[in-house]
Parts: C-alpha cells; structure tokens; sequence
C-alpha cells in the first residue's frame, strides 16, 4: 500500500505530482499551505554549498476536514532570476488514519524517502513507509536532553497545556538549529500517550507562525522580528539558562526525569494509564531520581492499583521507594503509611520490612497526626534495635509535645515505642493523665479518634494506664463516668476499676442510704475492705443534689467516720450540712456529729461554718445568749467565703428570732438596726412580708403592738433601717390593720398606750396615713434628694 503524495514546487503554479485519490479540496488547500521562506540574510543567489546549510521545514498539518498533511520542505537552488526555490513533498492522512506501523509523524523526519525533486512523469513514486531518522533515536534524544536540561519541565508542562486545552497559545520553540526543534517535538511525541502525539501539529522551521501549528520553530533573528511575540508561549533556547524556578506540573517534571535517566521506555509501558502516578511508579520502580511528591505520588498510585501490579514489580517498587525516600518530607510520609497498609498481606513481611522502617520513621519525623500500625512480627530484632537507636529522641520529644492532642499523636508514638523498645515508662503518667482529662471533657469526641480506639485495643500497658486515671477521675465526678463507659468500649471490674465498675450499674430505686448500700454490693465492694469506693456510690445516688442532713447522718453512722476518713467523703458530708434547707432539723446534729465526727481533719474556715449553723439553730432556744448581731456577723465572717444555703439559713434565723414579738429582743433589734447590714435588713424584711407574718398581724393584737414598737423604733439610726421598718410599716402592717375590727385596733393602741402613752398617738396616725415624727425626717430628706439631683 502506498500513501498518498502531493509534491509542490515554488517556481511553478499549482502542484507538480499528485497521487491518484487525492481529492480536489485537499489539493486546493495544500497549494495555498505550501511554502517557504528562507532565513534573514539569505542571499538572493546562494551557492549549492549555502542552500544546503539552510533549514527545511518539516511540518504537520491540520486540514479543516480533519485529516492531515505531513509535509517536508527543502530549498533548492536554481538558475536564472529565480535563484532559490523549494520542493515539498507531503502525504495526506484522511482523518483517523495513521502512518505504517503507527508510525509517529515526528520520526519520520530525515528519511530518506522525503524527496527534494519533481518525480519524473509527474507521477510520484510509491512510498509504504519511512525510515527513521538516526538522529531521533532514543540514545541521540537521550543526549540532546540532557543538553537542555534548565528547559526540560518548562517544554513539558507547555506540552501538557497544548493537549488539554485547544484554546492555549502556540509554542514557539527558539533553536539555532531547527533539527534541535525536531528533537523537542520527538521528545515530546515520545511521553504524550499515542492518541494525542499523532495529532500534535507542529512545523520544525517558519518565519511566522501560522497554520494552526500548535509548535512552531523559529531561528533567534525570526523570533525577534516577530510583530506580537505575546500572542504565544515561548520557550528560548537560544538565550542564557533561566534560573532554576519550580514547575508546578507533575506531570512535566516527570518526563524530564525520564529522559535525563535516559529511560524513555517509560513512556510505551504506561500510555494505558494517563495519570502521573502510573509513570511516577515506573520511574520509581527503575531507579529514576524523582522529586518527593512524584514518590508520594506513585506510592498512592500503587496503593490504590492493587492487583493490576505484578507481585515481582511490586516488590522492586518497595525496595526502590524505601531506598529514594525522603523520610523528613511531610507531603511523602502520609503516603508511604498509606501504602504500607494496602500491601500489608499482598507481600511478605521480609518484603514489606524496608518500607515499614522507612514509613515508620518518616510518620515519627514529620510530625505527622496518623501513624503506622505496628504488629510484634513486622519489624526483625535487629531492623527493630536500629530503629529504637534512630527514632529515640525524635519519639521521646514527640511524647512530652504539649501541642498535640492528647488522644492522638501521642498516644500512637506510646504505641510505637513499645514496639521498637524505646524506654517511656517515665513518661507514661503524665501522657496518660493528660489522655484520661481529654476523655473525661468529650467522651464522644474520643471515642471518634482512631489512635485512641486502636490504643485501647492494641497496647495493653497503655490501655491500663489511662483506664487507672480514668478510673481515679470518675471517683470525682462519677456522672461523667457513666458518660465516658457509654461513650467506650472499656470492661471494667472491682480490681482494675471499682470506681468505673460504680458507674457502670444502674442505682438502685427507693431509699437512698440503702441505695448506696445495693451499689456497692452490686459491685462486689466493701466500704470497709475499699472504702475508696463508698464516696463515688454516694456520688452517683445523689448525683444532682446533696443528700439531706437526716441522710447524712445515717450514711455516717452505717460505716462510722474512720470509714469515711479513709473515703475522703468529709467535703460530701459537710455539703450536706452547708447546704441544708433552712427547715432542715437534722441540720444542727448533723454539725454535732461532724465537729465530733472530723474534729481533727476540719480546716477552720468549716468548723467555723458548723459553729455558724450550731449558732442559728440555739436561737430562740436558752441556749441563745445574747448580743445575737453580733455573734452572727463574727461567726459569719470567720466562715467567709459562706455557702449561700448556711448563709440564707443563718439570716433567716435570726430574721425569725427577731420577729417572734418578744419583749425583751428590743437590744437585740437595736443591734440590727445600727448594724446597716444590708443582708440581715432584706432578710428581715423577707421574712417579716411573708404569710405567716400577716396571720399572726391579724389574729394576735399583741404581736401586731409588738411589731408596729420595733419598726416605729430607732429611727435615724442607719438609712437602711429606716427604709426598712418605713417599707415593713406601710406595706406589711398598714394593709393588715386597715382590715382589723374596730375593737381590735383599740386593743392594739390599749397595749401601746401601756408601753409608751405617744405610741398609741402615733399608730393611729399611721393608720390613718398621717405624717408623723417617725416619718416626717425621713420623708422631708428624700424630697431634698429628689430637688437636689
């Protein structure tokens, strides 16, 4: 089979042969494509010896139909005024035809079967194929690259932009010599995938590019006289190196890695796979010197291949990438981890041992979160006593790093360090303690962690560490050990974790002393042989509140103080007493009991709060004493910072106490009234505005003489106590005596009248809403503060 030939010769009009079957619109189109115009200062008569140092031009060519002329340009010399003209010989390719053998239509530049003349007859002579060039074979690229090496990514990831988008600007490649642009376009051709390299147009020599020629080359004198040079992408051979600046494209380093290693062979074994990794794994796998990120990429490339990759290549894939990588780079370490795992099985464990210790030790030196799983086989004794000596201190740092999460990094380098033998066991309490408090604040949140759970499960020491502080942190706070037992898959018992193993039975219904009981009992627990545990089962009993003094006091008594002593649940009684109902009775002997209970263990800020709660509860009692203000303001104080219960209960007590109606509480109320406490006066008045207040007003006469004695007393003495008793006065008594019988408002002011004969003249006036010298001072200062401001 021949190919179909068009011949053209510049000193003649139309073509001079053409093969039968070609038909007319590709004749048409090739006249007006064929051309040539020499280089700049060609004479206009150069001599044989000249024309044969001028370029030809070899080009392939897009025709609107879709097919294709591959053509090949050479000047000729001839007589007279002509004095130069060209022969072409070009072949069409119809559209999806290819050369013989698929042939690429850059090697075929330089054969001999390109004529330079008119075939005789005007009939062309059959061509069935064309014989490579010597100058583009693989050995002669080989060379011709590493020669340009500073250009080798730059070309590439132009030739990359040209395949993948159309609508990129040319390439213009500047050479001296345009045989050095057929060399760029077969090194081109040679790592494009085959589809792509039959297709690339290009014309080795113009002097303007044109006809759609995707690369054109150009001699330095043409390029400069272009009029828009910006119009394409430029690569300039012909000037000094660039600098060295990175290539982005992937891609584009890698085949120029490859043709530097001399390998092109690359290209043919992976043209069926079009991403970078399938050729970055080759060139891995031969030996070629790739950059980090071409390794991870072929590591992730082979992870994800599976069994497409031959047993024999992979295991000189693994043996080659643990030889070349980088194992201080964060970009390849997360891939070599990744890949380790995805041939765990497929290869053996001799065979997976170099990758392992190059994984492992690039996971430990960059930092990186996840970490390799490690079995007790992967690693041989003397591989593993090679590891421990490199990676102690960078494990050992990486294990006091107060930066890394808890659950995390840390955790898995614990692991790795039992593995490979790295002493820790000094470290280990802190790590651990500093895992368990992680737990604890988010147990759902670590159960979500991959290092944690893997840790739980694959590192007995490790496990048993962090569940004994966990375990220690739910006696504290046993509510959240429930949560962190429902969050983990941790079994627990009463050796390694009673106060877990608390946490994890229900409560028991009903009586909540009895409770405690059942708990503990459930558990298999003593609070006499672990007395530890009774705090975290009355924890959990009374998980929201405290227990009420009366239980407190049978808790007490059903195990006896050194128990609770050696429980530490001496702040959980004490809250008991502290936070009491101000109605609680067994408030005051659950003190009694502590105070003879602890005497010894009380700090005196809490033996004074027990006196404090003692003290309130002798009021109204003859065990009260005297000078009430005073005694509750001192013990007050020295029991500061005042739980806000004993606080409310005390204050309330004495408000109580002053309230009863008795006559002779008159210093004591004195007291409270030049005290200008602002607490104590609200706490009165609280209580003295309360229902059982306006009952007793209304059915007892003499209380209510009594009260209108106290709030009519002392005025002026503090401003807080005037604005009390005037606030008591018309709030509290006026509204209760406007409802009164008559004759019980007489018998009100009768009993006035027997203790002060003005008494009686001012209680009416108050009834009746009258000013009065006990009101009048106070009202006429407040209207000159209201004129004031």
């Amino acid at each position: 089979m021949s190919l179909a030939q068009l011949h053209h010769t510049s000193s003649g009009p139309g073509l001079a042969a053409v093969s039968p079957g070609v038909p007319p619109g590709i004749r048409k189109a090739a006249e007006h494509l064929f051309g040539y115009v020499p280089p700049r200062g060609t004479p206009p008569h150069p001599t044989p010896a000249e024309v044969d140092r001028l370029p030809t031009a070899y080009a392939l060519t897009a025709l609107e139909d879709g097919s294709l002329l591959l053509s090949h340009t050479a000047p000729v010399a001839a007589g007279g005024p002509a004095g130069l003209t060209a022969h072409t010989h070009a072949v069409h390719l119809p559209h999806g035809a290819a050369l013989p053998d698929d042939a690429l239509p850059i090697f075929c530049w330089g054969a001999p079967q390109w004529a330079r003349t008119t075939p005789e007859g005007g009939v062309p002579k059959p061509v069935a194929a064309f014989t490579p060039a010597r100058q583009l074979s693989r050995s002669a690229l080989a060379q011709f690259a590493a020669t340009r090496t500073p250009w080798l990514a730059d070309f590439f990831a132009a030739i990359r932009t040209l395949a993948a988008d159309p609508a990129s600007p040319p390439l213009v490649v500047v050479e001296r010599d345009p045989v050095a642009v057929a060399r760029w376009l077969a090194l081109a051709a040679t790592a494009l995938p085959p589809s792509e390299a039959h297709r690339l147009t290009f014309t080795t020599y113009t002097r303007a590019p044109a006809h759609g020629h995707r690369i054109s080359g150009m001699l330095p004198e043409d390029y400069a006289a272009l009029d828009d040079p910006g119009r394409y992408r430029v690569l300039d051979c012909s000037a000094a190196p660039p600098p060295p600046r990175p290539v982005p494209d992937l891609w584009a380093r890698l085949c120029a890695r490859v043709w530097l290693a001399g390998a092109p062979g690359l290209f043919k074994e992976t043209a069926h796979s079009p991403e970078p990794g399938c050729l970055a794994a080759a060139a891995v796998r031969t030996g070629v010197q790739v950059d980090a990120e071409a390794r991870a990429v072929a590591a992730a490339w082979i992870a994800a291949a599976g069994p497409a990759v031959g047993q024999s290549q992979l295991a000189a894939f693994v043996t080659a990438l643990s030889a070349a990588a980088d194992q201080s780079d964060p970009v390849e370490a997360p891939a070599l981890t990744g890949l380790r795992e995805a041939l765990r099985g497929r290869l053996t464990v001799s065979q997976l041992e170099p990758l392992t210790a190059t994984a492992l030790t690039a996971a430990v030196r960059t930092d990186m979160p996840r970490l390799p799983f490690l079995y007790a086989g992967d690693l041989g004794p003397a591989l593993r006593d090679r590891l421990a000596s490199r990676l102690r201190s960078d494990i050992r740092r990486g294990l006091t790093d107060p930066a890394s999460p808890p659950l995390g990094r840390p955790l898995a380098l614990l692991r790795i360090a039992e593995t490979v033998g790295v002493d820790h066991a000094d470290l280990l309490p802190e790590l651990t303690s500093r895992a368990a408090r992680a737990v604890f604040a988010d147990p759902e949140g670590a159960a979500g962690i991959e290092e944690f759970r893997s840790t739980l499960t694959g590192s007995p020491s490790v496990r048993n560490a962090v569940v004994d502080r966990l375990d220690a942190l739910a006696a504290e706070d046993p509510a959240a050990g429930s949560r962190v037992l429902a969050a983990l898959p941790l079994e627990v018992d009463r050796f390694s974790a009673p106060h877990l193993l608390l946490c994890s039975l229900p409560v028991p219904e009903g009586d909540r002393v009895a409770a405690v009981e059942g708990l503990l009992r459930a558990g298999g627990l003593s609070p006499m042989t672990a007395p530890e545990a009774l705090g975290t089962a009355a924890r959990r009993v009374w998980a929201e509140v405290p227990p009420t003094a009366d239980e407190a006091r049978r808790l007490l008594a059903a195990t006896g103080s050194d128990t609770h002593r050696a429980a530490g649940t001496l702040p959980f009684l004490l809250r008991a007493a502290f936070e009491a109902r101000p109605d609680d009775e067994e408030a005051g002997p659950l003190a009694t009991d502590l105070l003879n209970s602890f005497a010894p263990d009380l700090t005196a800020r809490d033996r004074a709060a027990l006196d404090l709660l003692l003290y309130t509860d002798r009021l109204g009692t003859p065990a009260e004493g005297a000078e009430w203000v005073r005694h509750l303001t001192e013990h007050t104080s020295a029991a500061a910072p005042l739980p806000d219960a004993l606080r409310t209960r005390a204050e309330r007590a004495l408000a109580r106490r002053l309230l009863a109606g008795d006559a002779d509480d008159i210093a004591e109320l004195s007291d409270l009234a030049r005290s200008g406490n602002t607490a104590l006066l609200a706490a009165y008045a609280e209580v003295a505005a309360e229902d059982a207040t306006a009952r007793r007003l209304r059915t007892d006469p003499a209380y209510a003489a009594a009260c209108f004695r106290d709030w009519s007393s002392h005025p002026g003495a503090t401003p807080a106590w005037d604005k009390t008793r005037l606030s008591l006065l018309t709030t509290v008594l006026r509204p209760v005596v406007r409802t009164l019988p008559a004759e019980e408002v007489r018998q009100i002011e009768h009993l006035l009248a027997s203790h002060r004969s003005t008494l009686a003249e001012e209680f009416r006036a108050a009834h009746q809403g009258r000013l009065t010298r006990l009101t009048r001072g106070l009202t006429t200062r407040g209207r000159r503060r209201g004129t004031q401001s």
